[in-house]
């Protein structure tokens, strides 16, 4: 099949199915919403042994004498079924860990309605607490992390509801219902933290889960795309350097026959080699000294070589690779702009670990400036072949009149595991002038500058732990906050259920002054954390809240005595612990024990001072610890969570990309080769075949040189009809020349661009047109330079109608 027949786009060969990852450890294929659950559950261990601990001396004294043996075991069970949980919590699967949390609030349910039924009584004074209810937010913070979030929040309200009326049908106080509906109200203020805080992670790990997929789809694409781009580059250089020099040779003559069949031979054989996966082996220095030498005699036979490299050198083969590219086209370059009489060196050396090569000519220059854009000798098949390797580097140094020096090297990089390494400018530069355009400003429209990630240079190659570095949002936030609205409810209810406990009881009037300026304080450090907007509250911040909460405790404590007459006296403990807890799940859990212990102290010391021992005074506060400490191991929790999470989902991203990138770039490499061996092969065969090259074999190898530059300059206008109105109009020797601007992002109407374009074609009969696909940033998409009997331009509007500019 000629170049000039109807060219289809050819269907990519079957890509081999990329081999499934290895499965790692159960733990590594977790989720985000899965490791909150975990995390939850682990805290849900201690927290209940602690409380069960504590509670063991006044379940003892309300042991129901009927039945001892019933009620021992529905204190095992509502003690017990935590602490299983958090046992279980680090490999149990996740519906074991759900239901064990359901069942936990269905025994505390059940173990209210028997005391509510059966035992709805008053208890003996001091004593009148039901051991049942000071676990109450252990259940609901369970039932909240396995449940809906309405489910959650209305086993709270039901759960403290209860608590409420059962205390109240306990209490030997003589306004026992007021007593029921501050220890209801308080249970809610306190569980409302925990269940909000519970709620708010989860839906923060469904959107971790969310974003982490999408996150590693997106990197997964831009893998895929950037080994697509880097494999049509790796083809084009080839078919710059091989197919086109061939093609070229044998169009304008002048070489013998020999020397084209086994230049076409060559070129065959490296079409074939192409499909072959890349080597990972190296060279030693010496070899790859011996191979520019061969190569060098083979483009340039009066050349001189210098230097040499020693054994100690290691050179990997697809360096190798592109430093002869790089060498030949610039030697290939010399040769035919430079001509003859003209000294060539090519120096070759050991450098920083790797090498450098120098290919100097003394010959008439030229200046990179006015190289034209859509010239892919400099920009692809120099620099750019040596950009796409990591490590490698290249310079082109000329200006007229001064001679040309090319400066190609390769550089083992460092690996660098967890920061992306930096592309290194290259610059086409000239000895005498201050500034030259990049080489970017070289390159071909639709090949802009790529990023460099350490490991994709090589399509085949996976990406690195850096590259993953862009994908935000990997693992939990360390820190959770309540929303807006609930967090500031719960401050009005912190202040108002405060508020109840501190002046509803109708204490004496003469440490009233001291308590307004406990609570003052108190209320004030809250008010101090709602109000940071921080996720991590400031450091200064943490310590006004606690310094205000010691005072608090010291200005409530000061007028107290030994002997209290209300159920809540010492409510300001409660309170400054809730508010230790926040400082604990908002990234401060060290000061928060600190807090803790500086409250520990003020009300030993006020034990001690009103003739009662230590070990009383830390009765007071030891229950506060188990508040505490739930709030500790759910922050440090959720930060370890989020750190091994982050790891797992760049794990997980890489290893996407990684196969995105092996696949993309074998479909792309068969995609392509497909093409250029539809486009060249049989000519390539008939050259390498052929004992005399005619006339008519002459034009044809120029016509399919014109139909690769096509293929390659002009990427989206390489579609039939312009394929073969292009082919036809240079038959007629119409000169055609196709360019395509738009790099990745082709026009929508492209189609209707390329029918354009062919219309104008088949009207010539003589003369020159120049199309070209406009960047994405024009007010036209294409425009058509006519030049014939009568010049025209026309433009391409993005409706897809052709005018005249």
């Amino acid at each position: 099949m000629s170049a000039g027949q109807a060219v289809r786009s050819p269907k990519p060969s079957r890509a081999p199915k990329p081999r499934r990852a290895p499965r790692l450890h159960d733990a590594a294929g977790r989720t985000a919403t899965e490791r909150q659950l975990r995390v939850l559950c682990t805290a849900t261990g201690p927290t209940g042994f602690v409380f069960g601990l504590l509670s063991l001396d006044t379940f003892r004294a309300q042991a129901w004498p009927a039945v001892p043996g019933l009620a021992l075991a529905g204190w095992l069970l509502v003690f017990g079924v935590p602490v299983l949980i958090g046992i279980l919590a680090s490999w149990a699967p996740v519906r074991l860990l759900r239901a064990l949390a359901v069942t936990e609030g269905v025994i505390f349910l059940v173990l209210l309605g028997f005391w509510l039924v059966v035992r709805a009584e008053p208890l003996p004074a001091g004593a009148d607490i039901p051991w049942v209810i000071s676990l109450t937010g252990i259940p609901a913070v369970a039932v909240a992390a396995a449940t809906r979030d309405r489910i959650g929040w209305g086993y709270t309200v039901l759960v403290c509801t209860l608590s409420g009326i059962l205390r109240a049908a306990t209490s030997a106080d003589p306004h026992p219902v007021l007593v029921g509906i501050e220890d209801s109200l308080y249970a809610l203020l306190v569980i409302s933290v925990f269940v909000g805080l519970t709620i708010m992670s989860r839906r923060g790990a469904v959107r971790v889960d969310d974003t982490a997929r999408i996150s590693r789809a997106a990197l997964a694409v831009r893998a895929a795309g950037l080994a697509r781009k880097r494999e049509r580059l790796t083809i084009d250089a080839l078919v710059h350097d091989s197919v086109i020099s061939t093609l070229l040779m044998a169009g304008r003559g002048g070489i013998p026959t020999e020397t084209l069949a086994r230049h076409a031979a060559s070129t065959l054989d490296r079409l074939d080699a192409i499909r072959v996966p890349r080597s990972t082996a190296s060279l030693p220095g010496p070899e790859v000294a011996r191979r520019l030498e061969q190569l060098t005699i083979e483009l340039s036979p009066d050349a001189l070589v210098h230097g040499e490299l020693g054994e100690g050198l290691r050179v990997p083969a697809v360096a190798v690779t592109a430093l002869l590219g790089a060498v030949g086209e610039a030697l290939r370059n010399s040769v035919e702009a430079a001509g003859t009489g003209v000294v060539r060196t090519v120096t070759v050396q050991a450098r920083s670990g790797g090498i450098g090569v120098v290919v100097h000519d003394d010959g008439v220059g030229f200046d990179p400036a006015l190289v034209p854009g859509e010239r892919l000798g400099i920009a692809q098949s120099i620099v750019g072949r040596m950009q796409r390797v990591s490590g490698g580097a290249a310079t082109v140094q000329s200006r007229p009149g001064i001679g040309t020096e090319v400066e190609v090297s390769w550089t083992p990089e460092p690996h660098l595991p967890l920061r992306p390494s930096r592309p290194r400018r290259s610059t086409l530069s000239s000895p005498d002038a201050p500034t030259l355009p990049r080489w970017s400003s070289l390159s071909r429209p639709d090949s802009p500058t790529l990023p460099r990630w350490s490991t994709l240079s090589s399509p085949d190659a996976p990406p690195t732990p850096a590259d993953a570095e862009s994908i935000e949002e990997l693992a939990p936030r360390t820190v959770v906050r309540l929303p807006r609205r609930l967090s500031l409810a719960i401050l009005v209810m912190f202040i108002g259920v405060h508020a109840l406990l501190a002046f509803g009881d109708h204490e004496p009037l003469f440490g009233l002054p001291w308590e307004i300026a406990g609570f003052v304080a108190v209320s004030a450090a809250a008010i101090l954390i709602s109000r940071s907007g921080d996720d991590r509250l400031p450091r200064t911040v943490t310590l006004a809240v606690v310094a205000l909460s010691s005072a608090g405790a010291v200005l409530v404590s000061y007028p107290m005595t030994a002997v209290q007459g209300t159920p809540f006296g010492h409510w300001y403990l409660g309170a400054i612990t809730l508010l230790l807890v926040v400082l604990a799940v908002r990234g401060r859990e060290g000061l928060a024990w600190i807090g803790y212990l500086i409250m520990s102290a003020i009300t030993i010391g006020w034990a001690l001072r009103h003739g009662l021992t230590v070990v009383d005074g830390v009765l007071l506060v030891v229950r506060h610890a188990g508040t505490l400490l739930a709030g500790t191991l759910f922050a440090v929790g959720l930060k370890r969570s989020s750190i091994i999470l982050a790891g797992l989902n760049r794990a997980r991203a890489l290893s996407g990309a990684a196969a995105a990138t092996a696949v993309a770039a074998i479909e792309e490499r068969e995609s392509q080769l497909a093409r250029v061996n539809v486009l060249c092969r049989p000519t390539l065969e008939r050259l390498a075949r052929s004992d005399e090259i005619h006339s008519e074999m002459r034009a044809e190898c120029l016509r399919v040189e014109a139909t690769l530059r096509d293929a390659m300059r002009a990427r989206a206008l390489f579609v039939e009809p312009l394929v073969a109105a292009a082919r036809a109009a240079r038959l007629r020797g119409v000169l055609v020349t196709l360019l395509d601007d738009s790099g990745d992002h082709p026009p929508v109407r492209v189609a209707e661009v390329a029918a354009a374009v062919a219309d104008q074609l088949n009207a010539l009969e003589s003369g020159s047109l120049t199309a070209r696909v406009l960047p994405t940033d024009r007010p036209t998409i294409a425009s058509i330079v006519i030049e014939a009997r009568d010049n025209r331009l026309l433009v391409i509007t993005p409706d897809g109608v052709l005018r005249e500019a």
